[in-house]
C-alpha cells in the first residue's frame, strides 16, 4: 500500500474516527468499568469483519487472520480518569468525575480507524494483525493482564506496537525515543518496629520514630550516590506516620514512597540498595524494619529495530521536518512495558497540540492528531 493512499484513507476515515472519539469523550469510564466502551469496540469490530476475542472481562481484542504464521500488535488503552473535566468542549464529559484526560480516547478511535481500513485491504498484509484494546492502564496494568492471558502466544505476536498523545508536540507530529523511553515504578511501605517507653526514660525504648527518621535521610542519598543522571532515578519518601503523645516514645513508625528507575538493571541495583538501606539503619537503631515492595510497571524499553521502522515509516508519510527523535526520556510509567517483555516493539508518541499537560481537567487533544495516528498504525500494520 502507497503512502498516498495510506494518507488518502486516513482522510476518508477521520470524520468516523471523530465521531467515535467523541462519543469516547462524552462517556469516559474508570478502568475495569468500561463496559460501554467494549461494547462499542466489539460491535465496531464485529462490523468490520474483524474476529473478537475478549481475555478479560472488559477491553477487547480483535484479529485479521490472513492465513500468515506471524502476527504483529497495535494497543489502545480504553480507561479514563478521576477528573473532573473543566474543557467546555461541546463534547465534555457526561460522567461527572469521570474525564479522558489523557488522550485515551484518542488513542482507541485512530485504531478503530486504522482496524478498519486495514480490514478492507487485507489481502495485501504480510502478517496477521492483533487490536489490542487494554482496560484499566491508569490503574493497576491492564497490559500484564492481557499479556498473561496468553495471547502473544496464541496469535505468535512478533512485534507490538503502540501511541500515546503528547501535548507539547504538533498534532502533524511523530515522536520517537529510542530505547529507554518511560520508567519503571516500584511503590514501598517500611513498618519499623522498636519499642515503646516514656519520653523521660528513652534508655528503657528502642526509638522506633528516630530509626525512620535516619532511614529517610539514608534514602534519600541512594540515588546521588549510586546511580549515574544518564541511568536515570528517582527515590522519593512521601509518608511518614509515628507517634501519638508528646511524651510518649513511639514503638511503630512508617514511612512509604515510590521509586522510579529507567532500564531493568537500574531497576535492580536501586531496589537492592534500598532494601540493605533500611535493614541496616533500622538495625543501627536496635529496631526491625518490616519492607513492602509493590511492583509496578516494568517501564518501556523501545526495540531498536522496531523504533527505526516507526521513524522512518513517519518520515515517509510526513517527512523529516515532522518527526521528532526525543533525546530525554520521562521518569512518568506506563505498563506498554509488559508487552515488551513479549515482543520487541516501539511506543511512540503522536502530537496534540494542547497548551494544558495530560491528567489536565484542561486537556483537550487536537483531533488532527486522529488522522496521524491512523495513518501510522495502517503503514506499521502493512510494512511490519
Amino acid at each position: 500500500m502507497t503512502d498516498e493512499l495510506i494518507l488518502k484513507y486516513s482522510e476518508e476515515v477521520f470524520e468516523e474516527a471523530k465521531a467515535i472519539r467523541r462519543k469516547l469523550h462524552e462517556n469516559p469510564e474508570l478502568g475495569n468499568k468500561e463496559f460501554e466502551t467494549t461494547k462499542l469496540i466489539k460491535a465496531f469490530l464485529l462490523e468490520k469483519n474483524i474476529a473478537v476475542f475478549e481475555p478479560l472481562e472488559t477491553g477487547a481484542v480483535g484479529l485479521i487472520d490472513v492465513g500468515k504464521e506471524e502476527a504483529v500488535a497495535f494497543r489502545a488503552d480504553i480507561d479514563a480518569l478521576p477528573v473532573h473535566e473543566k474543557t467546555g468542549l461541546s463534547y465534555a464529559s457526561k460522567n461527572d468525575g469521570v474525564m479522558h484526560a489523557c488522550g485515551h480516547d484518542i488513542h482507541t478511535a485512530s485504531l478503530l480507524a486504522a482496524a478498519k481500513v486495514t480490514s478492507e485491504h487485507r489481502s495485501e498484509l504480510q502478517k496477521n494483525v492483533v487490536f489490542i484494546f487494554q482496560p484499566d492502564e491508569e490503574g493497576n496494568g491492564g497490559a500484564k493482564r492481557i499479556t498473561d492471558s496468553g495471547i502473544f502466544e496464541k496469535f505468535n505476536i512478533k512485534k507490538v506496537f503502540g501511541i500515546h498523545v503528547r501535548p507539547e508536540l504538533s498534532s502533524k507530529t511523530v515522536g520517537v525515543k529510542f530505547k529507554k523511553s518511560y520508567a519503571a515504578s516500584d511503590v514501598f511501605e517500611v513498618t519499623v518496629q522498636g519499642k515503646g517507653s516514656h519520653g523521660a526514660e528513652p534508655q528503657n525504648g528502642k526509638n522506633a520514630l528516630a530509626a525512620a527518621s535516619h532511614i529517610v535521610t539514608a534514602l534519600e542519598g541512594i540515588v546521588p550516590r549510586n546511580v549515574s543522571p544518564t541511568e536515570g532515578a528517582v527515590l522519593s519518601v512521601c509518608t511518614f506516620q509515628s507517634g501519638s503523645a508528646v511524651n510518649v516514645i513511639p514503638e511503630t513508625a512508617k514511612i512509604g514512597g515510590i521509586i522510579r528507575t529507567l532500564g531493568f538493571e537500574t531497576r535492580k541495583k536501586v531496589k537492592d540498595i534500598f532494601f540493605d538501606t533500611v535493614k541496616y539503619t533500622a538495625k543501627a537503631f536496635d529496631c526491625i524494619a518490616e519492607i513492602k515492595i509493590r511492583e509496578s510497571y516494568p517501564g518501556v524499553v523501545n526495540s531498536d529495530a522496531e523504533t527505526e521502522l516507526v521513524k522512518n515509516a513517519a518520515e515517509e508519510l510526513f517527512s523529516k521536518k515532522n518527526v521528532c527523535v526525543l533525546s530525554e526520556p520521562t521518569m512518568t510509567t506506563e505498563d506498554f512495558g509488559y508487552y515488551l517483555m513479549k515482543a520487541p516493539g516501539c511506543f511512540y508518541h503522536i502530537g496534540a497540540s494542547c497548551d494544558a499537560p495530560l491528567h489536565s481537567p484542561f486537556f483537550a487533544s487536537d483531533e488532527e492528531a486522529l488522522k496521524t495516528a491512523i495513518a501510522m498504525h495502517i503503514k506499521l500494520a502493512f510494512e511490519s
